[in-house]
């Protein structure tokens, strides 16, 4: 009996470590590197909106951890400004991380005011976003966001890291972009400034769709 016993542990113990190193295997082996997304289908010009191009620094982007970049800034016939930035990451790493605008912006002075979803129409889609408003007690901006992965609209932090882990489980690709918007609320124009961005989003955001398909 007690040798029976002893080859059942040794056996159990066998399974373990062959799990174990499975498992290793899955979790760190290298995934594809995909192609970085072609920006420039996403138009500076649309729906009566101009727009100028933000360039970061050398070390903004090292802080940032990002592959690529695309900051823009539009403006319409009002002069209103919608502030557009897409942050892509091969893969995400200990220091290559998207950063939520939940934490980034009380980390930087700003205070959560309101928090909530969107739902967008764009082209045939429907797609829900997160946003959130703002204040520094200058001004008031809305934030309207979202990330990218592997062919998916993820407004969740936690499915977004869910959905990072099982791709390095199953040793797929991780390609993943953070897509931000904000405008300034100005008072009494709030409902007004809120519509004029959801047409926005809805009219630029097919564009930025088509330049992400083709790093899947």
């Amino acid at each position: 009996m007690e040798k029976i016993n002893i080859v059942r542990l040794i056996a159990l113990i066998i399974v373990l470590v062959l799990l174990m190193g499975f498992t290793y295997t899955l979790r760190y082996r290298e995934a594809e590197i995909t192609n970085l997304p072609n920006l420039e289908l996403i138009p500076g010009n649309i729906g009566g909106y101009s727009s100028t191009t933000t360039q970061l620094t050398a070390g903004a982007i090292k802080v940032l951890g990002v592959d690529t970049t695309l900051a823009m800034d539009y403006y319409n016939g009002k002069g209103q400004k919608i502030e557009f930035f897409l942050g892509f990451f091969l893969k995400q790493q200990k220091h290559s991380q998207i950063h939520s605008p939940k934490h980034c912006y009380p980390g930087a002075g700003w205070d959560i005011l309101k928090e909530g979803r969107l739902t967008l129409n764009p082209g045939d889609n429907i797609i829900s976003a997160r946003n959130i408003l703002i204040s520094n007690k200058k001004e008031k901006r809305l934030i309207v966001y979202w990330f990218y992965i592997n062919g998916k609209i993820i407004t969740n932090e936690f499915a977004l890291k869910w959905e990072q882990i099982k791709c390095s489980l199953q040793g797929k690709p991780q390609p993943a972009t953070f897509i931000r918007f904000s405008v300034i609320m100005p008072q009494g124009r709030e409902k007004e400034t809120k519509n004029n961005l959801i047409e926005f989003i809805e009219l630029i955001q097919p564009h930025i769709d088509l330049a992400l398909k083709l790093t899947v």
